[in-house]
């Protein structure tokens, strides 16, 4: 967990050093406040109407998707996942869940997103969790979906259960495994990456403001909000390094 801690600090570090977000004089990049976003050289600031959206290596600020939490992933194919480093009736346990129904966590705490790659889909902003490793708040969950609880070598089938979640407890994501952020809050996410966007936008540039309807990127920093539309769509603000806009 603690080399999974340090990873997501090194990239949030990474990209407020290239955006050169700062607190006082200056370039500032605040999103989603009401704050003027003032680019920086090589910087892009959009502003607008998203269509699509795919990013890459994005870190949720802040990290945590709170209880209660569904995940979803087709059956087989490598999909699914395990929670790991858990307690089950006092036991050491692993809970396996290959997929085709939904992981249901009921209650509990929250879960702290290691990065992941982010689309739009019809239902929300879809992080995938597939081969991530996401920490468990320490606390007692409730699980309500058929899973297989290890102890010692042996796996039992239950339709639900009740576990503690200590410091190194995992969900290791696997395959398609993937949450979704419906249009009810604002969601900002950090990260190097590569960012493609398209819809009806606003930017601005060493070049001036403008209109554009697309935005794309290679492995660049980035600091993008997203935030409902009232009409079940989303609108960006934020500020990309080295994008091309079209």
């Amino acid at each position: 967990m603690m080399v999974a801690l340090a990873a997501v600090a090194g990239l949030t570090v990474l990209v407020y050093n290239q955006l050169d977000i700062t607190t006082g004089g200056g370039d500032q990049v605040v999103s989603g406040d009401g704050t003027t976003i003032v680019p920086g050289p090589g910087q892009v600031e959009v502003h607008g109407a998203l269509a699509a959206a795919l990013i890459a290596g994005a870190v949720l600020e802040p990290r945590d998707v709170p209880t209660p939490l569904t995940i979803t992933s087709e059956r087989g194919f490598g999909n699914g996942g395990e929670l790991t480093t858990v307690e089950v009736d006092g036991n050491p346990s692993t809970i396996v869940w290959d997929g085709g129904r939904p992981l249901t966590l009921s209650s509990g705490g929250a879960l702290l997103l290691d990065p992941v790659d982010l689309v739009l889909a019809p239902a929300g902003l879809q992080a995938l969790l597939g081969g991530g490793n996401h920490a468990l708040v320490p606390g007692t969950y409730r699980l309500d979906t058929p899973v297989a609880v290890g102890q010692e070598g042996v796996a039992t089938p239950r339709d639900a259960v009740t576990f503690d979640a200590v410091e190194g407890s995992l969900l290791e994501a696997r395959g398609d495994a993937s949450v979704t952020f419906a249009p009810d809050a604002p969601r900002r996410f950090v990260g190097p990456g590569k960012v493609l966007l398209t819809g009806t936008f606003e930017i601005t540039d060493d070049d001036g403001t403008r209109a554009a309807t697309s935005l794309a990127s290679e492995v660049s920093a980035y600091d993008l909000t997203f935030t409902p539309d009232g009409a079940g769509g989303w609108t960006v603000d934020g500020v990309v390094e080295q994008a091309a806009v079209a």
